[in-house]
């Protein structure tokens, strides 16, 4: 009976309307056009600074005689029609969308079939007129998916930690949680599970799956993070999709930089902590016609620790990324856009923690390259055609920072890690997307079609050395011979289609249904996607509802674990001399004809609803259940000490949260919001096994590595009554994630993930300081982060033999992060 719940929500949606169909007014909130008349009409056509169309924007017309509203949303192709308009009448505009300049007429006069064209423009950091006024967020009836936003205004103004890192603003958002490596997990899935997009373009790793691509916070003009009812142009995520939009020259050349005073630190006494320069340039290469837009950033971080011995406690990492883009306009219907994205990175010892040492690490470099090619083509009766094409490569390398042996012992790590890893993995995409005109048949459709192919490749090399397991007297327990050398390379061919209508049978009512197909050349299956999404819309109140089936990605990195065997493991007696028996033999491996795709069946439901004093909240219940998960499991049963891990089909996760919301937007563009989520992410199979990280246990159920049962975020800025000061501040809170206890031999004690860290809270607030000075607009920033000086552990001593057992460490502390802007020309 639970599956038949979500069809029962539906039916409950679709009937709903038929109830209060008399109510509807010309209150239009999705582009249906009111009862004809005899009259006129008026098409509108919204496009922004650089004459790409601006789809989703919120028209309303008032007809200034009656006072009577009408109001349209703009489609795929940037156009809203009004029917039936009395040419004897004046009327007045407004134009709105987030993250957009509002644009107003007080007074247009309208005879025969009129067509109006307007100009959005950009939210930008220095406004070029004192008169103009960013769109407040809002409820938006044509919005389907549970979609959460940050544009300009909050990438600029919440003060995040480690703000050179665009992924360290996404925990601000009620559905996204970071765990200690720095990924994100969206809605209780995988980092895997989510698909990250840039510009239209997937970057997520092809092997790990991570969003491992950087770029400068300045480069990005907005992240939208779906979490449920995501379109079935997106495929390949359960989790959800983090998209950035990044930005783009104009006909005004721009200049700004931000050079963060380098931070210090407090704990034990004052130190530095890092230096981020970054800087963007962006003008016209040729006005009206084509544009650039260069973005900047270098990073120096000497990553102090400060639970670790003084002289061995820092692992500096050197960072820098550039993100380049050129807009051409060949003629009015065709926009060809260029992007190229370069990453370097390279980390001196990385790992170091309680138990990993500075010679027990290792060094890391890492490169990331992305280029790209789009063009939009905008047909004379309203349709629009996206193609693109995308290359990007990922390289990883990491080396020990000596040849002694490997030891780990139940306290700590000693002499130099047993591995050396050479990677390299590449992506070339290929993208179409066809939004076709509106057609009328029982209401308004907007049908969209698309396809998708990826070439996937990667190759990987591993040299390793044995390496031993110590009891806590030191004599010799275990160790663990790997193959000296392997190499070995992959490819993956990747192909989907979608169909998808935005269908308005009554004007209070949006129904998204969808379908998908996706094939890949491991997998070889057909995969079918069904989704369907809707909102209904009622004076200040929204309810939004869909189910959808969401297959995943194959997921590379387990192929690249069946590469890497076998690993032979030796037991010795109590002295530490003897061995005990003969070796034990350690496998992976896969069976492809055997395997399915992970599938999930996601259902979701929601409410909006404006209060008094124009504060906008929400509610939102999402449950996520999934089947045919990949995971290794040991076909020996005698013995957890060895066997052949196949991978099988035999995970089960399921995920279910209640968000709450809230948001307050002032007059002079200031916002507050906060958000509780209540959430559940659990699986049937959370022991990860792999060769060169062994750990021996029965695969069993438990709670998912970044299972966070409560979580509280807010931020905001506001004036103070000091000119030109604004206050700024953020705050998260969530609970501790799990962690599992394992005894001398790696074997898990316990129940997986049993253990907690302590609630993890951080509470940034700081002040901001506009002004002019020859005529150049600056502005200076002081920020306190984790004011409040909570520990807020990364790693913890998870071994039972230890002397330290259950030992937190890698505390963040309180810092003092100062930031200087430069932006331009007053």
């Amino acid at each position: 009976m639970r599956n038949a719940q979500p069809v029962l929500l539906m039916v409950a949606l679709m009937a709903l309307p038929v109830a209060s169909a008399q109510q509807a007014t010309r209150h239009n909130p999705i582009p249906v056009a009111p009862p004809k008349r005899s009259g006129t009409s008026l098409t509108i056509v919204v496009t922004d600074e650089n004459n790409v169309v601006v789809p989703d924007t919120h028209v309303l017309l008032t007809d200034k005689t009656n006072s009577e509203v009408l109001q349209v949303h703009t489609d795929a192709a940037g156009r809203g029609l009004f029917f039936s308009l009395n040419p004897e009448h004046s009327f007045s505009l407004r134009a709105e969308k987030e993250n957009f300049y509002t644009v107003t007429q007080a007074e247009i006069h309208i005879a025969g079939a009129q067509t109006l064209e307007l100009t959005l423009d950009h939210v930008q950091e220095l406004k070029e007129t004192v008169n103009v006024t960013a769109s407040t967020e809002g409820i938006d009836p044509a919005q389907t998916a549970d979609t959460k936003t940050l544009g300009t205004p909050e990438i600029i103004n919440i003060p995040y930690p480690t703000s050179r890192d665009i992924r360290n603003i996404l925990p601000f958002l009620p559905q996204v949680v970071q765990d200690a490596t720095g990924q994100v997990h969206v809605a209780g899935g995988a980092t895997y599970e989510t698909t990250d997009v840039l510009d239209g373009f997937e970057i997520t790793s092809p092997v790990s799956g991570n969003l491992a691509m950087r770029f400068s916070a300045d480069a990005i003009r907005q992240v939208d993070v779906q979490s449920s009812r995501v379109s079935t142009q997106y495929g390949k995520e359960s989790g959800g999709i983090i998209d950035f939009s990044s930005g783009m020259g104009d006909d005004h050349f721009r200049f700004d930089a931000t050079n963060f005073i380098p931070s210090w630190r407090t704990n034990n006494g004052l130190y530095f902590d890092k230096w981020v320069p970054r800087a963007t340039v962006s003008g016209p290469i040729v006005k009206g016609k084509i544009w650039f837009f260069d973005s900047a950033d270098a990073e120096y971080d000497s990553n102090v620790y400060v639970d670790l011995p003084a002289g061995s406690n820092r692992d500096p990492l050197l960072r820098g990324s550039n993100l380049a883009k050129v807009q051409i306009n060949l003629r009015p219907t065709d926009i060809l856009t260029f992007s190229v994205v370069n990453n370097v990175q390279g980390e001196d010892h990385q790992g170091l923690s309680l138990t990993t040492p500075a010679s027990a690490t290792v060094s890391r470099d890492f490169t990331a390259h992305l280029g790209d090619v789009k063009e939009l083509h905008y047909f004379s009766g309203g349709a629009l055609l996206e193609m693109g094409f995308a290359w990007n490569e990922f390289r990883d390398h990491y080396h020990p920072l000596g040849q002694s042996p490997f030891l780990i012992t139940p306290n700590t790590a000693e002499g130099n890690y047993f591995e050396a890893f050479r990677g390299t993995s590449r992506r070339a995409q290929g993208i179409a997307n066809l939004s076709l005109r509106p057609m009328t048949a029982l209401g308004r459709h907007e049908l969209k079609i698309g396809t998708e192919i990826d070439q996937i490749n990667y190759a990987q090399r591993y040299r390793d050395r044995p390496f031993s397991l110590l009891r806590s007297d030191g004599t010799l327990y275990r160790q663990s011979v790997l193959p000296p050398l392997t190499d070995f390379d992959r490819n993956n061919f990747e192909t989907s289609a979608y169909i998808e209508d935005r269908w308005s049978p009554w004007e209070r009512l949006l129904l998204q249904p969808g379908l998908r197909f996706d094939w890949d050349e491991i997998v070889r299956r057909p995969l079918f996607s069904p989704r369907l999404a809707g909102t209904y819309a009622l004076g200040n109140t929204k309810l939004s509802a869909g189910i959808g089936i969401y297959y995943e990605r194959t997921h590379l990195d387990y192929m690249a674990r069946a590469m890497t065997g076998p690993r032979l493991d030796y037991y010795y007696d109590s002295t530490g001399t003897i061995l005990v028996g003969p070796p034990l033999v350690t496998n992976f491996f896969v069976n492809q004809s055997l395997l399915h795709e992970p599938r999930f069946l996601n259902w979701s439901i929601g409410l909006e609803h404006q209060f008094p004093a124009r504060i906008f909240g929400g509610i939102e219940y999402l449950q996520k259940s999934g089947t045919d998960g990949f995971i290794f499991q040991n076909l020996n049963t005698s013995s957890i000490l060895s066997g052949n891990y196949e991978l099988t089909n035999t995970r089960r996760d399921h995920y279910q949260s209640v968000q709450f919301t809230a948001r307050k937007h002032f007059a002079g563009d200031y916002n507050i919001f906060l958000s509780y989520v209540r959430s559940y992410a659990h699986s049937n199979a959370v022991v990860d096994y792999s060769l060169n990280n062994p750990i021996f246990s029965p695969q069993t159920g438990g709670p998912l590595p970044w299972d966070v049962p409560n979580r509280f975020i807010s931020w905001g800025w506001f004036p103070t009554p000091l000119k030109r000061i604004d206050f700024v501040y953020s705050l998260d809170y969530h609970s501790g994630f799990p962690w599992t206890a394992v005894n001398q031999n790696q074997q898990i004690v316990g129940a997986p993930y049993s253990h907690r860290f302590p609630a993890y809270v951080a509470l940034n607030p700081g002040l901001e300081w506009r002004f002019t000075f020859r005529g150049y607009a600056l502005a200076l920033r002081g920020v306190a982060e984790n004011v409040t000086d909570r520990k807020n552990p990364v790693f913890v001593i998870n071994d039972v033999d230890a002397t330290n057992f259950g030992a937190f460490g890698g505390f963040s502390g309180r810092a003092f992060t100062g930031r200087i802007r430069f932006l331009g020309r007053k």
